[in-house]
């Protein structure tokens, strides 16, 4: 755990919180009175207020009551566990109630960069195909597309092809005006003359970068001594993959499991029971259907709702690890079961098109031998 912790008080304004997740590029921010944990403000919440002055806002008039914690003996596996399955990036550590320190994904992953794991498995196994914009996407638009693709980054192309950065959610937010990033946060009809900025203005000139064959534990260390939280990968100077913290985290977790296939759903707390047990039914049935085609190691569900005048659409994210690479997947729908089931027939169909590609490429391969072909 770091004993460094980053914290505001019951009587804080949300300006001091909007400032230290802007500043730490923190999803949540711990509140503290007299070292004794009070709560936490989560970036979401501040979006859902709907708050116009966050300099007459206290921070008690939005925090949620104490989070999940740890104890300074718990066992550091218990910890990533438990951080992956509640879908943050850091948990307090207390003792007599009192907060001692914080372990983040920053720990856990330095931590899981020294397994064997970690060592043999290359950036190929589960980097994610990114979104790709151009120079000339405007703030608006990327704005938009990270908020319906549920991602936290994306790679920046030249006319040329060639990346040339990359921007981030907290970068768009920091090129914002300070008396006008309430309506960024809260999602209120976009100001012309903010989103229409290029990405070139304000992305991140010299992105971390990796290659398909970077060992996750060397990406790890790059993530760390780069102060990011994700690298692109890169070939021939053009971005094919992503990977985030959250999923070396994800990669780690699912390595904890000895027996069976591992598969986590984040998102749904507050969802209907019988919804969200139609849903597991319908992952469960999609899993068994697809580990005939390739054996699985773990499979993840993100869920992220939006708020659309009264009525919730649902963003799915699927991430399944298999042996033969990582397959993403993306949906979205009002209803939670038919985003669900989008998402799974996505998968599915991304998988049969890969394996067909691969048979008809063997052939190939198998025929220009025969007839002396130099592939």
């Amino acid at each position: 755990m770091t004993k460094d912790i980053i914290s505001v008080s019951t009587e804080d304004n949300v300006s001091k919180v909007i400032s230290l997740i802007e500043q730490y590029c923190f999803r949540e921010i711990l509140v503290i009175d007299k070292k004794k944990l009070k709560g936490i403000v989560y970036s979401k919440e501040i979006s859902k207020k709907g708050i116009t002055d966050p300099t007459k806002t206290k921070v008690n008039s939005l925090m949620r009551f104490p989070p999940h914690t740890l104890f300074p003996e718990q066992d550091i596996n218990e910890a990533a566990k438990l951080i992956f399955k509640i879908g943050v990036r850091a948990l307090p550590v207390t003792e007599k109630d009192k907060v001692i320190g914080v372990v983040s994904m920053h720990e856990i992953i330095d931590f899981a960069s020294k397994s064997k794991d970690f060592r043999q498995t290359t950036a190929e196994s589960i980097m994610s195909v990114p979104e790709i914009v151009s120079e000339e996407t405007d703030i608006g638009a990327a704005r938009v597309l990270m908020r319906e693709k549920n991602i936290s980054r994306l790679p920046i192309i030249n006319k040329n092809q060639k990346l040339t950065g990359v921007v981030t959610i907290f970068d768009l937010l920091k090129a914002i005006k300070p008396h006008e990033r309430m309506n960024f946060y809260s999602m209120s009809e976009e100001k012309e003359n903010i989103m229409g900025i290029h990405l070139s203005v304000v992305m991140n000139g010299s992105p971390t970068t990796v290659n398909r064959k970077t060992s996750l534990s060397e990406i790890a260390g790059l993530i760390r001594k780069c102060e990011t939280d994700g690298v692109i990968v890169e070939e021939n100077n053009f971005p094919i993959g992503v990977i985030t913290e959250k999923d070396l985290i994800e990669f780690y977790v699912s390595r904890l499991e000895q027996k069976g296939i591992f598969y986590q759903i984040i998102g749904l707390a507050d969802e209907d029971e019988f919804i969200v047990s139609t849903a597991d039914r319908m992952i469960r049935d999609a899993l068994q259907k697809l580990n005939n085609i390739h054996k699985i190691q773990y499979f993840v569900l993100h869920v992220k709702r939006y708020d659309k005048t009264g009525k919730v659409k649902y963003s799915i994210r699927t991430r399944l690890l298999t042996e033969k690479g990582t397959f993403v997947s993306k949906s979205h729908a009002w209803d939670l079961r038919t985003a669900v089931d989008k998402a799974l027939v996505n998968l599915e169909r991304i998988i049969i098109k890969e394996k067909q590609y691969g048979k008809q490429r063997m052939h190939e391969i198998l025929r220009s031998r025969k007839i002396g072909i130099q592939w």
